[in-house]
């Protein structure tokens, strides 16, 4: 029922264009008559000349305007209670195609004098709206958040036929609020020390629900803007199951090299004379390594508001390791790469401070985070 609705509100001359690639010919003879008209009349905005779509539209328009008529006497023949909804649709399309025909001076020389249902369509609508609103006051009696979203598009309906109907723009607003799964996303317990760090993570989630989220019928709260709502649905639970910032680990290793080449290493005599003695050299190599290391998991939960029990639970995992390192040798300094004398320049520092730690081992955990809440989410409707 929804996805006709939605149907109902897409305008015809959007319609027309997205069609307008495809073959007038081939909806006429598939019996979409309005369908080819509004393919044919865009054809000819492009190329008045074009025979086939002179073609098209002569025998589609009559066709149309014939099957809309004879639609509209059976419907009022039958017991249907949507009828005149059915009624003001048709008198809608054929006004639209009156209208389209009128702006295009090629069509205009094919059908000559297009008919207009202005007064038989207004008619209709004033019919059409009560008949809307009274299924949408049904719907939301029910009490469910899918018979609200049955009477939200119901109410939109009316509101379309007769806009400003009674208390139409009220109850769509009331509908749509019915409608909508509301999860409040609970603040993140750590210590206080941590509070900022969890504070920049609860915002990273609070976001990404908010801005990526286009479902019509799911909105996130935080706990504050929650107290206005008059219920909510589901309570989003992030909590740190377990974690440990800042576990140091000092690592130390010896290792021997000697130069690939032989360097100069002194002089001597040799026959009264003095001659540069070359050799290879070595040098001993004392490498540091301290590691930082933060872990922690993550537990997430999603509850029933009114039964608080959970529908969803995932713990994500997430580690980030900080390290610095520094040398020093003994030895002849020509046994050494570049890269290896320019590590015995480097002293020990100091690692970041606890709060940057924290942040920097929950962003594995956001990224899993994001996946999963999303394809939770992704079918609400």
């Amino acid at each position: 029922m929804k996805t006709c609705l939605k149907i109902i509100t897409v305008s015809l001359i959007s319609l027309s264009l997205l069609y307008s690639c495809n073959s007038g010919k081939k909806a006429l003879q598939q019996g979409n008559y309005s369908e080819a008209v509004f393919t044919s009349v865009q054809r000819l905005r492009d190329n008045a000349d074009s025979k086939k779509s002179q073609e098209t539209l002569d025998q589609a328009y009559p066709l149309a305007i014939s099957t809309f008529k004879l639609e509209i006497e059976q419907s009022l023949k039958s017991t249907d209670p949507f009828k005149y909804s059915g009624i003001a649709d048709r008198y809608e399309t054929m006004n639209r195609m009156a209208d389209e025909i009128r702006h295009c001076p090629a069509a205009l020389k094919i059908v000559r004098n297009p008919e207009s249902f202005t007064e038989e369509g207004a008619a209709a609508r004033l019919k059409a709206a009560p008949e809307s609103y009274d299924a949408a006051i049904s719907f939301l009696q029910q009490g469910t958040r899918p018979s609200a979203k049955e009477a939200y598009y119901r109410f939109l309906s009316a509101d379309k036929y007769v806009p400003g109907y009674k208390d139409v723009k009220q109850k769509i607003a009331q509908a749509k609020l019915d409608a909508t799964l509301k999860v409040v996303v609970e603040q993140v317990p750590v210590p206080g020390r941590y509070k900022l760090s969890s504070d920049f993570f609860y915002d990273q989630v609070y976001t990404l629900l908010n801005k990526t989220s286009k479902r019509e019928f799911v909105e996130f709260y935080n706990p504050e803007t929650a107290k206005q709502l008059p219920y909510v649905d589901e309570i989003l639970r992030m909590e740190f199951d377990d974690f440990v910032v800042g576990s140091t680990y000092d690592k130390e290793s010896e290792k021997e090299f000697t130069s690939k080449d032989s360097v100069k290493t002194g002089q001597a005599t040799i026959n009264g004379q003095k001659v540069d003695v070359f050799d290879r050299v070595k040098a001993k190599l004392t490498t540091h390594r301290r590691e930082v290391v933060s872990t922690g998991v993550l537990l997430v939960q999603i509850v029933e508001a009114k039964t608080n029990k959970p529908t969803a639970t995932q713990k994500f995992p997430g580690t980030f390791t900080w390290f610095s390192e520094w040398a020093g040798f003994n030895g002849d300094s020509r046994a050494l790469s570049q890269q290896q004398l320019e590590l015995c320049k480097r002293k020990p520092v100091m690692p970041p401070p606890p709060q940057d730690l924290f942040l920097e081992f929950t962003k594995p955990i956001y990224e899993q985070l994001k996946g999963f809440l999303n394809n939770y989410y992704k079918n609400i409707q």
